[in-house]
C-alpha cells in the first residue's frame, strides 16, 4: 500500500493546507463547511476553503478523494438540516455539491482493508439496509456510494447519541460510542478510518476496528500504522 494522507474534518480551518504539497494519495473525510464561530473562522472562510479543496481534487483527480460529511448533507437538501446550517450560504454550497462538480464527491473509499468514511458504518445500520446495498454493486464502496445517490434519506438516520430516533446512526451520523459499544463489527476484515466525532485531545483514538482522527491534524497511513503527518 502506498502512503495515504488523511485529512479529517476541516470546517473552514487551515490545518489541511500541507496536503497541497503531498504527492501521494490524499483522502478528505468530509465536513468542509459550517465553521465553529469560537475558532474565528467564518462561513465565507469555509466556502473559500471548499473551493480550494475542489480545485485540488480537479488538479489531481486520480489521487485525491473527497468524502461527504453530515455538514455537507444539509446543503444537498435543506430537509437534512442540522447544527450550524447556514441559510445564507445554502445556495453556494448546494451548487458546489450538486452542480458540475457533483461527481467529485463520494460517501466512502476503500483501499485494501481500510474503509475511509465520515462517521463509520454501524452494524445495526448496515443490517437494516443490507438487502438494498447488495443490489447496488459488487463492492462495499460501490454499494454505499450508490445508496447515497438513490436513497439519501438513509444517511440522515441518527441514534439517540446524536439527537435522533433511529436504531443506529448512518455513515454520516454514527457516534463513536456506537462503534465502541457494538458487540460485533459489520465486517470483521474492515478497519474504518473516520472523523465526525471531534476529539478534545491531540491524540487520535485507535481501536481494533476503527481509527478516529478528528482532532484538527493530518495523519499518514503507512505500513498499516497511523502516525501524525509532519510536512
Amino acid at each position: 500500500m502506498d502512503k495515504i494522507l488523511i485529512v479529517p474534518d476541516i470546517h473552514g480551518r487551515k490545518f489541511w493546507e500541507p496536503a497541497l504539497n503531498f504527492d501521494g494519495t490524499v483522502v478528505f473525510l468530509g465536513d468542509y463547511t459550517d465553521p465553529y464561530g469560537y475558532e474565528g473562522f467564518t462561513y465565507e472562510d469555509s466556502l473559500q476553503v471548499m473551493n480550494k479543496v475542489i480545485d485540488f481534487k480537479k488538479a489531481n483527480p486520480e489521487r485525491v478523494t473527497l468524502l461527504v460529511g453530515n455538514h455537507e448533507l444539509h446543503y444537498y437538501d435543506k430537509k437534512y438540516e442540522c447544527g450550524r446550517f447556514s441559510d445564507d450560504y445554502y445556495e453556494a454550497y448546494h451548487k458546489l455539491l450538486t452542480g458540475e462538480d457533483a461527481n467529485l464527491f463520494q460517501l466512502c473509499k476503500q483501499i485494501d482493508n481500510y474503509l475511509f468514511i465520515h462517521a463509520g458504518i454501524v452494524k445495526a445500520w448496515y443490517d437494516s439496509h443490507v438487502e438494498e446495498l447488495k443490489k447496488l454493486g459488487e463492492t462495499l464502496e460501490d454499494q454505499v456510494n450508490n445508496l447515497f445517490r438513490t436513497n439519501p434519506d438513509a444517511f440522515y438516520e441518527a441514534s439517540f447519541y446524536r439527537g435522533g430516533w433511529s436504531e443506529a446512526g448512518s455513515p454520516l451520523w454514527a457516534d463513536v460510542h456506537e462503534l465502541i459499544e457494538e458487540p460485533e463489527h459489520f465486517d470483521p476484515d474492515i478497519i474504518q478510518i473516520i472523523g465526525h466525532t471531534q476529539l478534545r485531545t491531540d491524540e487520535p483514538m485507535i481501536k481494533e476496528k476503527f481509527f478516529l482522527l478528528d482532532n484538527r491534524r493530518l495523519y499518514l497511513l503507512e505500513n498499516e500504522e497511523i502516525k501524525l503527518y509532519e510536512d
